[in-house]
C-alpha cells in the first residue's frame, strides 16, 4: 500500500495539509507526500474540494497522471505537466494524442455527492490542436457511471473556460470530472484550474489513482524460477534460454464424436457460447439456446440458457429439469431465462469461503450481472445492479476463481481501435471489480478475437490457457450464406493473466467440412476437462447458423498443446537457471522408435554437474506422461534441491511437452 494511503486516517484537514506544502522549505518528496495526503482527506467544507485541480502538486513518475488524477488507458495518450503554457500558478496539464483510434481520458477522484443537488464542472483549456472535452460524471459505485454531461472546447489557440452542469441522479453517490480527447482526435490540449461546484456529502473520497495502483499490485503475477515440484509446460519460452535445431510446435486437437446436437425445440441454429466443466463424477455443459432460421421442430423463441450433462464427457443427455415453462410445458433442459441469458457463463466456485447457496457462480448479459446457485441449476442474482459496466460484452464473457492468487478473475469482450479484443479485471468478492485492463499479445498481429475461453489449466493452475475464436470478417467461401466472415480457433497462454503469448497459426482449423467454413463457426468452448488417464478434452461449436448446429468433442494428450520438437537430425534446448524440489525428473515425452532424449544437469554457468553429464544419461525413448530421467551413477537429484541449476536437453525425432520434479 502506498505511504500516503497508510497515513490517510491522520486527523488533519486537506486544507491544512495543503498549507503545509506551500509553507517553509521542504524537499520534493515531502511536498509530494503531503500533496497526496491533502487529496485523500475528506473535506469539512460543504463544497467539493477537487484534489489538485490546479495541477500545482509535484510531478509523479515520468509519463504518469498528476497527483489526484488517473489516466484511463494510458496507451492512448500521454499526460504531462506543463510549465510554460499555464492559465494560473506555475503548472498546467498537457494531454497529447499522437494517433487516432482510442479515446484518452484523465479523470479526477470521485467525491461523495448529494442526489438532487446541482453540480457544475468548470475548467480552463488551451486547445492547441485536435479537440478537448470536459465531462461531469456521476457514479453509483467506484466503477459504475450512471450519468454524465460534457462540453467541448470551442476555440483554438487561446485560453477558454468551459462549464457543464447537471443535477445528481437519485441512484448516484459520487461526482467527478474527466478531461477527454476523443477517439478520432490527434493533437494537444492544455488544462488548468479544474473545479467542481456543489455540496460534498459526508463520506470517503474514492482515491481512484491510489486504488488503481493497489489493483496493479494485486494482479496475477508470474511465478519466479523456483519450480518446486509444479508441472511446467513448454507453451512459451519461460524456461527456455537457447534452442539449437529445435522449435516450439503447436499441436492441433483431434476431432472426436459429436457431443450434443442442438436440435431441441429450445435450442436452434444460433445456439452458442458453450461452457463445460467437470463437477465431481459428472460433467456439466451450459450454452445459449437460440434460433434464427426456424423449422417445424425448432420454432422461434427468446434466448435462454440450456443444459446438458454427462458421466464421462463423451455421452451427453439433456435432462428434463422442469424449471421453466417452454411451449406450454416444463419438459425441457432450461436452467436460466433471466436478463443475463444472452451469454450466461457459469463456473463452479473454488473459493473455500463460498456460501452454501453460492457454490456456483456466473456472469452474463451486457453490462455483466452476477448470479449464483447452490446446485448449478437454480440461479439468483447477487446484486440489483450490474457488477461490471466497462466493456462491449457482446460475446462470451467469463469468470473463475483463481485459488493460487485468491481472486475472482473476469475476461470480457471489448473493442480497441475498432478491433475485437479482450480485457481483464479481478474481484475479491465477485461483486466489486477492478477497472478492466487490456490484454497484451506481444508482437502478435492485430486480429479480431471474438471469444477468449481463458482458464487456469487444471494440471498446472499457475498457467492461464486461452482459445480465442479468431474472426476474419472480410473473408467468405460460401457466397450463398447469409453472413460474411470466417472463424477458426487459436491458442495463447499467460503466466500473469495480462501478457499472453498468442500463436499466429490456427489451433483448430475449419477442416474438410464446408459447413464449418461459414460465419462465426469453430468456437472453442470455455473449459478443459480430463476424459481419461491419457486424454484431455475440449469442445467446439460446428455448423453454426445451420440446421445441423452441434457441439463436437476435441481431444489431446495431457499437456499436449505445444512441444519442443526435434526432427531426425536432432537438436538441443538449454533452460534458464532455476531451483526445484524433489529427487527425480519426470518428462511428458514422445519419441519415434529411432528417436530419444538425454538430459544434462548444469551449473548456472553451463558446466555439467559431476555425475549428471549428458554422456551419463541413458537415451530415453518411448511415449509417456511421466517418464523418469536417470543418470548412470546418480539417479537421485535430492542433493541439488534448492540450488540454481540448468537443464540441457538433447532430442532426436522427439516432442517434449512438459516436465516436473517429484
Amino acid at each position: 500500500m502506498p505511504t500516503c494511503e497508510r497515513l490517510a486516517p491522520a486527523r488533519r484537514s486537506g486544507r491544512a495539509l495543503a498549507a503545509m506544502v506551500s509553507s517553509g522549505p521542504m524537499n520534493t518528496e515531502s511536498k509530494a507526500l503531503l500533496a497526496a495526503l491533502a487529496c485523500l482527506m475528506p473535506c469539512g467544507a460543504q463544497s467539493v474540494q477537487l484534489c489538485n485541480g490546479d495541477f500545482e502538486s509535484p510531478a509523479p513518475a515520468a509519463g504518469g497522471a498528476p497527483v489526484g488524477w488517473y489516466a484511463e488507458d494510458p496507451t492512448a495518450g500521454v499526460p504531462a505537466l506543463e510549465t510554460t503554457l499555464v492559465h494560473g500558478g506555475k503548472q498546467a496539464l498537457r494531454l497529447t494524442k499522437a494517433a487516432p483510434g482510442l479515446g484518452f481520458a484523465v479523470k479526477s477522484r470521485l467525491y461523495p455527492a448529494v442526489p438532487g443537488q446541482t453540480y457544475t464542472a468548470s475548467a480552463w483549456v488551451f486547445n492547441e490542436s485536435g479537440d478537448g472535452w470536459l465531462y461531469l460524471e456521476f457514479y453509483s459505485n467506484e466503477s459504475t457511471r450512471v450519468a454524465e454531461t460534457h462540453r467541448g472546447a470551442g476555440k483554438a489557440g487561446s485560453w477558454e473556460q468551459i462549464t457543464v452542469e447537471q443535477a445528481c441522479p437519485a441512484e448516484a453517490k459520487y461526482v467527478g470530472a474527466l478531461l477527454y480527447s476523443s477517439a478520432a482526435n490527434v493533437g494537444t490540449s492544455v488544462w488548468d484550474d479544474v473545479a467542481i461546484a456543489g455540496p460534498q456529502a459526508p463520506g470517503d473520497v474514492l482515491a481512484v489513482d491510489v486504488r488503481i495502483a493497489e489493483e496493479d499490485a494485486a494482479q496475477p503475477t508470474a511465478l519466479g524460477y523456483d519450480l518446486g515440484s509444479r508441472l511446467e509446460l513448454f507453451v512459451d519460452d519461460y524456461l527456455i534460454e537457447t534452442m539449437t535445431g529445435t522449435t516450439l510446435r503447436l499441436h492441433e486437437p483431434r476431432r472426436e464424436e459429436i457431443a450434443v446436437t442442438l436440435d431441441a425445440p429450445w435450442e436452434g441454429d444460433t445456439s452458442h457460447y458453450v461452457t463445460v466443466f467437470k463437477d465431481g463424477d459428472r460433467y456439466r455443459m451450459y450454452y445459449r439456446g437460440s434460433v434464427e432460421v426456424t423449422t417445424a421442430t425448432t420454432p422461434a423463441h427468446e434466448e435462454l440458457c440450456a443444459y446438458a450433462e454427462s458421466p464421462d464427457g463423451r455421452q451427453w443427455t439433456k435432462p428434463n429439469l422442469g424449471l421453466y415453462e417452454f411451449n406450454g410445458n416444463r419438459d425441457n433442459a432450461i436452467v436460466y431465462m433471466g436478463r443475463a441469458r444472452h451469454n450466461f457463463t457459469p463456473f463452479k466456485d473454488a473459493n473455500p469461503n463460498a456460501k452454501p447457496d453460492e457454490l456456483y457462480k456466473a456472469l452474463g448479459g451486457g453490462p455483466l450481472w452476477a448470479l449464483a446457485s447452490p446446485d448449478g441449476l437454480r440461479w439468483h442474482e447477487l446484486s440489483p445492479e450490474p457488477v461490471i459496466t466497462q466493456g462491449a460484452f457482446d460475446s462470451q464473457n467469463l469468470a473463475f476463481y483463481d485459488a493460487l492468487r485468491g481472486l475472482y478473475v473476469c475476461y470480457l469482450r471489448d473493442f480497441r481501435k475498432d478491433v475485437r479484443t479482450v480485457r481483464m479485471c479481478t474481484s475479491k468478492d465477485f461483486l466489486t471489480w477492478t477497472t478492466p485492463r487490456w490484454l497484451s499479445y506481444g508482437d502478435a498481429p492485430e486480429e479480431h478475437l471474438y471469444t477468449n475461453a481463458i482458464t487456469p489449466y487444471f494440471r498446472a493452475p499457475h498457467l492461464y490457457l486461452g482459445f480465442p475464436k479468431r474472426f476474419v470478417p472480410e473473408r467468405t467461401l460460401d457466397t450463398t450464406h447469409r453472413y460474411t466472415g470466417l472463424s477458426d480457433g487459436v491458442f495463447m497462454s499467460s503466466r500473469d493473466g495480462l501478457n499472453f503469448r498468442r500463436w499466429d497459426e490456427a489451433f483448430l482449423r475449419p477442416g474438410l467440412d464446408p459447413e464449418n467454413w461459414t460465419d462465426r463457426n469453430n468456437h472453442i468452448a470455455y473449459g478443459i476437462v480430463p476424459t481419461g488417464p491419457a486424454e484431455i478434452s475440449l469442445y467446439a461449436l460446428e455448423h453454426y447458423q445451420h440446421p445441423t448446429n452441434r457441439i463436437r468433442r476435441l481431444s489431446l494428450r495431457p499437456d499436449g498443446f505445444v512441444s519442443v520438437h526435434a526432427d531426425a537430425k536432432g537438436g538441443e534446448l538449454v533452460t534458464k537457471p532455476f531451483t526445484f524440489t524433489g529427487k527425480e525428473l519426470l518428462l511428458n515425452l514422445s519419441t519415434s522408435v529411432i528417436g530419444g532424449a538425454q538430459v544434462e544437469v548444469q551449473q548456472p554457468d553451463g558446466q555439467p554437474v559431476p555425475g549428471f553429464a549428458l554422456a551419463e544419461c541413458p537415451v530415453l525413448f518411448g511415449d509417456g506422461l511421466e517418464m523418469p530421467v536417470g543418470w548412470a551413477a546418480n539417479p537421485d537429484l535430492s542433493r541439488l534441491q534448492g540450488q540454481p541449476v540448468r537443464l540441457r536437453f538433447a532430442l532426436k525425432d522427439a516432442d517434449l511437452y512438459a516436465l516436473r520434479f517429484r
